[in-house]
C-alpha cells in the first residue's frame, strides 16, 4: 500500500517551491556579486570565471525547471489551492519566474571573454535580481 499524498505532503512541496525560488533569487544575486568582485580584482582567471558563470547558468535552468515539472503533476491543483488559501495567487509564481528566467537565459550566451564583459554581465544581473525579502542579511 502506497502512502497517500496528504496535506502534509502538499505543504512540503509548497515550502520546497518557496525555498527553490527565493534560494535561486539569492544565489543569482550573490553569485553575480562574487564574480563581479573577482573580476574587479582580477584575482581569478577569466576562463575560470566564465566557466563558473556557465555552470551556474545551467544549474539555474535546472532549478527553474522544477516548478513547471511540479505544475504538470496531478497534485498541482492541491498545491495551488493551498497557496491561494494562504493569500497567494498563481500570478506570483510568474512574477518571480520571469526575471529569474530572463537572467538564466542570458547568462550562458553573454560575452565573458574580458573582465569588463564579466563585470557588465554581473551588473545586469544585480540590477535585475534584488535580494529576497528577509528578516536578516543572507
Amino acid at each position: 500500500m502506497a502512502v497517500p499524498v496528504t496535506q502534509v505532503g502538499i505543504l512540503r512541496a509548497l515550502l520546497q517551491i518557496e525555498r527553490n525560488l527565493t534560494g535561486l533569487q539569492r544565489d543569482m544575486r550573490n553569485n553575480a556579486q562574487t564574480w563581479r568582485t573577482a573580476a574587479l580584482a582580477q584575482s581569478t582567471p577569466i576562463v575560470t570565471l566564465a566557466s563558473n558563470m556557465n555552470s551556474a547558468a545551467t544549474a539555474y535552468q535546472t532549478r527553474l525547471g522544477w516548478l513547471p515539472t511540479i505544475q504538470a503533476t496531478p497534485e498541482w491543483s492541491r498545491i495551488a489551492a493551498l497557496y491561494v488559501t494562504m493569500g497567494g495567487t498563481g500570478q506570483e509564481f510568474a512574477d518571480m519566474m520571469t526575471p529569474l528566467s530572463a537572467v538564466a537565459d542570458q547568462l550562458g550566451p553573454v560575452a565573458k571573454t574580458t573582465y569588463a564583459e564579466i563585470i557588465a554581465a554581473c551588473d545586469q544581473i544585480i540590477a535585475a535580481i534584488n535580494a529576497p525579502l528577509s528578516l536578516w542579511p543572507e
